[in-house]
C-alpha cells in the first residue's frame, strides 16, 4: 500500500473509516429474521414406573441426546430443496428400553402375561422449524434381547436400592437387531395471550413408526398454559421422537427473547398399532407373546420450567392397556433434563 498516496489524500480517511465502521456493524450486529445462531444442546430423559407406584409392563427407560443446531449442511441441503425453515437441527441418541411382567418373582413368567424385553438402541434424527410447523425423521438402530445389557441393569438398580431383583428373564427375548423409522409432524397455535405473558396454546400432533419394534399410527395434541411460553414445540416421550430441539435463539418477531418461562401442560393421543416386538414376540425365532391390542389410547400431565440456559419437564402418563388380559393400564413419570451450550 503506498502510505504517503493516503497521507496525502485525507479526504479517502473519512471513506475508510465509515467503511470500516459498518463493516463492523453488519458483523456484528443480528440481522431481523435471518437464519438462528448455530448451538449445541444436551439432553437427558428418564422414564420409570416407581413415579406410578408400580414395577412392571413398561418399567424404564433411559435416553440421552445430543443436538446440534444449524450445522451448515443441513442448512445448504433444505435450502437446496426449497424447503423453508426458521431453524434445522441434528441430533444423536443412545438409549435403552426394558419391560417386565406383572409378576417379576417368577422364574417361568406367566405365558399371559407381558414377556421380558429389553432394547438398547442408538438413533440420528432431522429436525425443521417453520413458524407454526415442526418435522422429524428419526432412524434408530441397535438390538432387542440379552445383548441390550437390560437383565444387567435391572438387577444391578435393584440390589442397589435393595428392593426384590425379578427372577424371570431367562425367559426374555431372543436376540435380534432392530430398525426403525419414526416421522413426527406437530403444529403449533396461540388461542389466547401474548409472547411474553401468561399464553394459551393446542399443539396438534401425528406420528408414524416403521420397523421390527414398532409399526404404528399416532394421533393426538397437548394444550399448555403458562408465562412467556418458549417457541418451540412441547414435550415428548420415548414412543416417538424422545427430544425435541430447543427453540431457536434467533425467533421470529414478538418471540421470546430472554428471561425465564414456566408452563403446564395436558395431551391425549391415540395409538394404532399394526406391530409392538415386546408384545409380538422375536420377528423370525419363535419367542414368548401376547396378543396385543390394536388401539392403545394414553394421556399426561405435567410441567415445564425453563431458563436461558436450562429446561427442567416432568410428566406423568396413563397408557392404556396393550394386551388382552391386562388388568389395567400403565402408569409411569417421565423427567427430562436439557442444557444448552
Amino acid at each position: 500500500m503506498n502510505r504517503t498516496r493516503w497521507q496525502n489524500n485525507p479526504d479517502r480517511l473519512p471513506v475508510f473509516w465509515a467503511a470500516l465502521v459498518t463493516s463492523l456493524t453488519a458483523f456484528l450486529t443480528p440481522v431481523c429474521g435471518a437464519t438462528p445462531e448455530p448451538g449445541w444442546s444436551f439432553s437427558v430423559r428418564w422414564e420409570n414406573d416407581t413415579f406410578g407406584g408400580t414395577d412392571r409392563f413398561y418399567t424404564d427407560g433411559i435416553s440421552l441426546a445430543l443436538f446440534r443446531m444449524e450445522p451448515r449442511w443441513l442448512r445448504s441441503w433444505t435450502d437446496r430443496q426449497g424447503w423453508p425453515a426458521d431453524q434445522v437441527a441434528v441430533s444423536f441418541e443412545a438409549g435403552q428400553i426394558m419391560v417386565t411382567p406383572s409378576d417379576t418373582r417368577r422364574v417361568v413368567p406367566d405365558p399371559r402375561d407381558r414377556p421380558y424385553a429389553g432394547l438398547l438402541y442408538a438413533s440420528a434424527s432431522l429436525h425443521l422449524q417453520q413458524r407454526n410447523t415442526y418435522h422429524g425423521l428419526k432412524f434408530i438402530t441397535g438390538v432387542v434381547g440379552p445383548w441390550s445389557l437390560a437383565e444387567d441393569t435391572q438387577k444391578w438398580v435393584h440390589e442397589r436400592i435393595g428392593s426384590a431383583v425379578p427372577q424371570g428373564w431367562g425367559s426374555q427375548l431372543h436376540n435380534e437387531p432392530i430398525l426403525n423409522l419414526v416421522y413426527e409432524h406437530r403444529r403449533k397455535y396461540r388461542l389466547w395471550g401474548a409472547p411474553d405473558g401468561p399464553a394459551v396454546e393446542v399443539l396438534p400432533l401425528a406420528n408414524v413408526m416403521l420397523g421390527n419394534v414398532l409399526t404404528q399410527g399416532q394421533l393426538g395434541g397437548q394444550v399448555r398454559l403458562g408465562y412467556r411460553i418458549p417457541d418451540d414445540f412441547g414435550t415428548t416421550l420415548m414412543r416417538g421422537m424422545v427430544h425435541l430441539p430447543p427453540a431457536p435463539r434467533r425467533q421470529q418477531p414478538g418471540a421470546v427473547q430472554h428471561g425465564w418461562s414456566v408452563y403446564l401442560f395436558g395431551g391425549v393421543n391415540g395409538n394404532l398399532v399394526a406391530r409392538n416386538i415386546t408384545l409380538d414376540g422375536n420377528t423370525w425365532k419363535d419367542s414368548p407373546s401376547v396378543d396385543k391390542e390394536w388401539w392403545v389410547p394414553a394421556a399426561e400431565v405435567g410441567g415445564v420450567l425453563e431458563t436461558r440456559r436450562w429446561q427442567c419437564a416432568f410428566t406423568y402418563v396413563f397408557w392404556g392397556r396393550e394386551f388382552k388380559g391386562q388388568p389395567d393400564l400403565s402408569e409411569f413419570g417421565a423427567l427430562t433434563l436439557s442444557w444448552r451450550f
